[in-house]
């Protein structure tokens, strides 16, 4: 099947999947800067951050979109992970301690890192927004390894910012899908590579 011909004629699953990142990425960084408790991250990171995101990521299979297939899928169940982490340390169930859950971070960081190379051959908005969560999602980690509070505030701020570069890209695909409007500049590809200047 030809992957444009598909794009086509279905709806844009990328749609669904950069809410479902916004929505969770945000909710999360706010827990995190103890302007709410955790209770609403487990919720919204498993439904908005883990289902959604895994359904975006296997509509794009079905169009033949190896880069938000990966990214999504990967994203997605980093989503359904976390909150499990959430569960299983107020159950007391398979409870997760130590650097586990740093380190799986820190993981998460490096795949952000590698998907930005991937990101910049699209526009320029798609590799800044991986970069961000890569540099948050990093520093994160390294104030959970370190015990510095101050590197996870930084951390956080930086998933914001990329919550707020998801939403631009959001608001770009919206409006281009339904109405063939640009509204607002993606910014030229860092790499030469692909046909799709799509988010």
């Amino acid at each position: 099947m030809d992957t444009q011909k598909a794009a086509a004629t279905t709806a844009d699953a990328g749609l669904i999947g950069l809410l479902g990142f916004v929505i969770a990425t945000l909710t999360a960084q706010l827990a995190h800067l103890g302007l709410q408790n955790e209770s609403p991250v487990f919720w919204v990171g498993a439904i908005f951050g883990g289902v959604v995101q895994v359904t975006a990521g296997m509509l794009s299979y079905f169009i033949g979109d190896d880069f938000h297939f990966l990214v999504y899928n990967a994203f997605g169940w980093y989503w359904i992970t976390m909150p499990a982490f959430l569960l299983g340390g107020e159950l007391g169930f398979f409870e997760v301690s130590g650097p586990a859950k740093p380190l799986f971070m820190l993981i998460f960081a490096i795949l952000a890192f590698g998907f930005m190379f991937a990101g910049a051959t699209h526009n320029s908005a798609l590799p800044l927004t991986l970069l961000f969560v890569a540099v948050g999602l990093g520093l994160e980690s390294a104030g959970a390894f370190a015990g510095v509070d101050a590197l996870g505030v930084v951390g956080a701020w930086f998933l914001i910012g990329a919550s707020a570069l998801a939403t631009y890209m959001l608001i770009e695909k919206f409006y281009w899908r339904t109405m063939g409007r640009r509204v607002v500049p993606l910014g030229r590809p860092w790499i030469a590579g692909s046909s799709d200047p799509e988010s």
